[in-house]
């Protein structure tokens, strides 16, 4: 049976929907679920004097809802009230005998199992999809479980069938396969001929023990034979299988428009024949397909790593408004352009090296908004075949690798002068390049909201210095910035330059972002490929931000001071994870100078030294990576070091919750970690702010 709560917010939408018929306006809120019946009574007078309201007949139906005559057995009860029972000790909106009471509940249940079908049928596709279109299969059966005619309803209503449960067969169960092969069958029975949108997942390894491969078979041509109705599939499958089983599919599938192709984490065997390449054309005759996504990285066994064999899909490439693809040797960008795409908007291509890139004709995709190339390397052929485009609506620019030529720069300020396109999003690979290059490249980029660099120079973080006095300001609309250090051993990211930049564009605004000549920066992300040097370059950013160098250098450290850097290296050296190793839980003599640090730090008294000290050294991250440890921690059976360094962590907390910094730092990850920058919402540097670790 339907909740009560869910019972009473169908009552209220179909109240809301009746009206909004009635007075022929569009349905866009929900009431507030008062008087319910006196919106009845409105919307049925309104009807009456609308007679010729082309919404009408939906709404008249609504005048003939009446509460049912009392029952001879219900007069009885109206009498037979409990003497002791008094009506003053009522709310006046409850009093009445119980007859009256068990009255209005019966209109209230026979005006919601009344409503008319039409009526009924709106509501339940509001309840079954949400503003985004994703379907809700736990309140569709829910609500053919109420009753009769709502059942009817519901079944009746082809909409709300147009989107099986996500198939996902992950294990070799029987019971599992015959109930999603039924709950499939449903769907598509109770459809109709309208489109439909599926999710199939078959795991390889599922399909390679074959215990199971008639019954996945059987579901899978339950879905062929509906091919003519696909309209938004994802498939999930062992490669062979688009070969081998829906082949049959090719030039049957009209209403097919979105596509999105997944492989599992251990996929298929090589090809028997030992093939370097393999085809799937099952998909190339489709007239209305516009947007395609595929991953083949783990296509094969091994093709993440090695990729051998090449995978080919044949696409109907010249009709597509968004492609999307990663695959070892990807090919599908050269099909892309070679069929002078004119609708293309969307265009992102990911893998270890892009093959077969035009370099001779000029090209011009008119509607181009976004390109994203992304390859181990940003080579040359890359580079020179950047030459032969031009993209008047580009907005989004990625080229992204490990390593890339030092003409980059040079390339793309070419390609938007040629294009004499205005950036939004520009993500680039910054280790090689001139600065003066890229300073033309931001100046002819005012729009530019986010800005991605990887490995950045200190010369070309300069460039985004700010001059909120300038007539021409660096960048003004910029809210994210992402730095990527990629430094193994130390940082690359210049601390000094970068505090800079972020002061430049946030305090040292003054008036100009409160007038909106400027937009404040919102987030500075720094990610790191390791968390121990994602730490160092917190602490070299923090202590660039010291208050007054000048004056740190000319007085010297204090004692504080000198401790807090002396645990930070012994720290950093016996817990930091890049530089554990065996020796280091046979090492008593190190683990007995972690022990004295620790001491000393446990009879430090906040309160009358500089707590920001603590957060510039990373001491806090460090203890609290050593008392959420699970691992073994050198010395600890000896010293307790891990609840130790609890106990100092939760003892700290109060100051360092309340240390004054115009950001806040936030970590986004372990293995490939974030941290982001937030000034305060206000942007101003005398507004009180608050940061935390």
């Amino acid at each position: 049976m339907i909740s009560l709560s869910l019972s009473f917010a169908l009552f209220s939408s179909l109240t809301c929907i009746s009206a909004a018929f009635s007075r022929s306006v569009p349905i866009s809120f929900l009431p507030d679920p008062v008087n319910l019946f006196g919106k009845f009574d409105r919307a049925c007078a309104m009807n009456n004097e609308n007679d010729h309201d082309q919404h009408g007949t939906l709404a008249r139906p609504l005048k003939s809802i009446q509460p049912p005559s009392k029952t001879r057995k219900e007069k009885k009860s109206d009498n037979a009230i409990n003497p002791e029972f008094k009506s003053n000790d009522v709310p006046g909106v409850a009093r009445g005998t119980p007859g009256d009471l068990r009255t209005d509940r019966q209109a209230l249940v026979s005006g919601v199992l009344n409503i008319p079908d039409e009526i009924l049928r709106q509501v339940f596709a509001f309840v079954v999809f949400d503003e985004d279109g994703n379907h809700n299969s736990t309140d569709l059966f829910r609500m053919c479980s109420v009753s009769h005619p709502w059942r009817r309803a519901a079944i009746e209503h082809c909409l709300l069938w147009i989107k099986p449960l996500p198939i996902i067969i992950s294990r070799a169960h029987e019971t599992r396969i015959r109930n999603l092969t039924h709950h499939l069958r449903l769907y598509l029975d109770r459809s109709g001929m309208l489109p439909i949108s599926f999710d199939l997942t078959i795991l390889a390894r599922v399909w390679r023990k074959g215990t199971v491969n008639a019954m996945i078979t059987g579901m899978v041509q339950a879905l062929v034979d509906h091919c003519h109705r696909w309209d938004k599939v994802r498939l999930c499958l062992p490669l062979s299988f688009y070969n081998d089983h829906l082949s049959s599919i090719r030039g049957r599938i009209p209403l097919l428009s979105e596509l999105k192709i997944d492989t599992n984490l251990h996929g298929d065997e090589r090809p028997p024949d030992d093939a370097s390449e393999f085809h799937v054309g099952c998909f190339a005759d489709a007239p209305l397909l516009c947007k395609v996504d595929y991953d083949v990285r783990y296509a094969f066994q091994g093709a993440a790593i090695q990729p051998s064999v090449a995978v080919h899909f044949d696409l109907p490439w010249s009709q597509l408004v968004k492609l999307k693809s990663d695959a070892p040797g990807n090919t599908s960008y050269h099909k892309a352009l070679e069929s002078l795409p004119t609708e293309l908007r969307e265009l992102e291509i990911y893998a270890q090296i892009i093959t077969k890139l035009p370099t001779e004709d000029q090209r011009t995709l008119p509607k181009l908004e976004k390109l994203v190339l992304r390859a181990l390397q940003i080579s040359g052929d890359i580079l020179n075949h950047l030459d032969t485009l031009t993209l008047p609506s580009l907005k989004h620019l990625e080229l992204r690798g490990f390593s890339t030529t030092p003409e980059l720069f040079d390339k793309v300020l070419a390609l938007i002068r040629r294009s004499q396109c205005s950036l939004e999003h520009l993500c680039l690979y910054a280790a090689a390049g001139s600065a003066a290059s890229f300073s033309k490249i931001l100046d002819l980029s005012p729009d530019i909201t986010e800005l991605y660099l990887c490995a950045p120079k200190a010369d070309i973080l300069e460039a985004l210095l700010l001059d909120p006095l300038s007539p021409d300001p660096v960048l003004p609309a910029l809210k994210i910035l992402t730095l990527l250090d990629n430094g193994m051993d130390d940082v690359t990211v210049n601390a000094v330059v970068l505090n800079k930049v972020a002061k430049s564009r946030t305090e040292g605004l003054g008036g100009s972002a409160a007038r909106g000549m400027v937009q404040a920066l919102e987030e500075v992300n720094l990610l790191c490929n390791d968390p121990e040097m994602l730490q160092r370059q917190i602490s070299s950013f923090e202590l660039a931000n010291a208050q007054n160098p000048e004056e740190y250098s000319r007085r010297g450290p204090t004692s504080f001071e000198k401790l807090a850097l002396k645990a930070s290296v012994t720290f950093f050296a016996t817990f930091g994870r890049l530089r554990q190793s065996g020796m280091t839980y046979l090492d008593l003599k190190k683990q007995v100078k972690v022990n004295k640090l620790l001491t000393e730090l446990e009879h430090v008294n906040l309160e009358g030294e500089d707590f920001r000290i603590l957060l510039q050294r990373g001491i806090p991250y460090l203890l609290a990576g050593v008392s959420a440890s699970d691992g073994r921690i050198p010395g600890d059976s000896l010293f307790r070091f891990r609840s130790r360094a609890g106990k100092l962590c939760k003892k700290w907390k109060p100051f360092l919750v309340r240390e004054a910094h115009p950001y806040v730092w936030s970590h986004g990850g372990k293995a490939y970690a974030s941290i982001r920058w937030h000034p305060h919402p206000s942007g101003l540097k005398d507004c009180d702010t608050h940061s935390g670790h």
